[in-house]
């Protein structure tokens, strides 16, 4: 019976060791980037707010949070989280670190919003449907990427926008396929623009 006993408390150790090793590992998990997801949603998703943008992109080496791609892995380290959402007052320094970045909130970019299709193209010769390296207003993509194609009768060329999941840029080409309430924003590589596809976006104008 002692052998037994000995054998029974020997198992029930390993086990708790065993489980508090799996709650430990489960602070952080894989998150698979689909077409539809932002920085912001995928903060959401998992912390509760979109406070966590810049964390997600850190922890991820994402040098630009307002570009993620379809089938990209993210790793979502969630230690934490729930003792700074449930008692922000004792732990300020979250709260300034969240305060401190304006990424993706409506005070960054306040204005008109549209809901819009986008597509992209690309400078990169391996895109044959591009269009060359000078927008409709002479905007060198090589220098300065950031640009978008629209339909001049829905959005001025020279309009300063925010598009969702891309960031600000200038709309500053146009395109026969480009009419309506549509936008095409502008990437160096042809890769980028297969990871964006076609989704709907929310287009904020600046000016």
């Amino acid at each position: 019976m002692k052998q037994f006993k000995q054998i029974l408390l020997g198992s029930i150790a390993f086990f708790s060791i065993t489980g508090f090793s799996l709650v430990a590992n489960a602070d952080q998990v894989e998150h698979t980037v689909s077409s539809h997801d932002t920085l912001s949603s995928i903060s959401i998703q998992y912390f509760g707010d979109a406070s966590y943008v810049h964390k997600i992109a850190q922890d991820n080496n994402i040098a630009n949070p307002n570009i993620i791609f379809d089938g990209q892995q993210l790793k979502i380290n969630t230690d934490g989280s729930a003792a700074s959402v449930s008692a922000p007052v004792e732990t300020p320094e979250v709260q300034t670190e969240v305060q401190a970045q304006p990424e993706q909130t409506t005070q960054s970019h306040s204005g008109r919003t549209l809901t819009m299709e986008s597509t992209a193209y690309s400078s990169d010769p391996a895109d044959t449907l591009g269009g060359g390296t000078i927008t409709a207003t002479g905007q060198n993509l090589l220098t300065n990427p950031m640009a978008v194609a629209v339909d001049p009768s829905v959005i001025p060329l020279g309009t300063r926008l925010y598009v969702e999941g891309y960031g600000e840029a200038i709309a500053s080409d146009t395109g026969g396929a480009i009419k309506g309430n549509i936008v095409d924003v502008h990437f160096s590589t042809y890769e980028q623009c297969i990871a964006w596809g076609r989704r709907t976006v929310q287009v904020t104008i600046l000016d």
